[in-house]
């Protein structure tokens, strides 16, 4: 992928919520979107403060402490308590993000090496611009290749 950077793939559209927000409310902007299931915690500024993954949304409601690990259920009420009770800030972790100008190779060493399949994508004043998923990068490797196949086959 020599010379793709993350602006080349990267979406402008993005889940942000700030701090002090609700988990329930933040639940509701990622449902909302169903292009991401990460969210960014900005600041009055745009600048990013924390990521919201879907694990860290799943651990917060609890969702490890299943009755058995064959047949997980979880009570509506347990999750609901851990909705209603929580703010994003409870549960965001670090603030880990790329820059648009990098290399898409750097993006998903990031990603790997963190264990995540998004990234928020920041500007040099760490604003959230926009984000980068692995689809993304799987879709422009499969529009390359069939470039590649369809330059072979004429």
């Amino acid at each position: 992928m020599n010379n793709v950077n993350v602006a080349d793939l990267m979406m402008t559209k993005f889940v942000q919520v700030r701090d002090k927000d609700p988990l329930w409310e933040v639940v509701l902007k990622i449902a909302e979107d169903r292009e991401t299931m990460l969210a960014c915690i900005v600041d009055e500024a745009n600048k990013l403060k924390g990521i919201i993954t879907p694990k860290r949304l799943l651990t917060a409601v609890q969702i490890s402490q299943f009755r058995t690990t064959r047949y997980p259920s979880l009570e509506w009420g347990e999750v609901l308590s851990s909705l209603t009770s929580k703010y994003a800030e409870d549960i965001m972790g670090p603030p880990i993000a790329v820059e648009p100008e990098q290399s898409i190779e750097y993006a998903i060493n990031i990603m790997l090496a963190k264990g995540l399949y998004e990234l928020p994508v920041v500007d040099k004043g760490g604003r959230v611009v926009g984000e980068i998923n692995f689809f993304q990068i799987i879709v422009n490797w499969a529009e390359r290749l069939r470039a590649e196949f369809d330059t072979t086959n004429d």
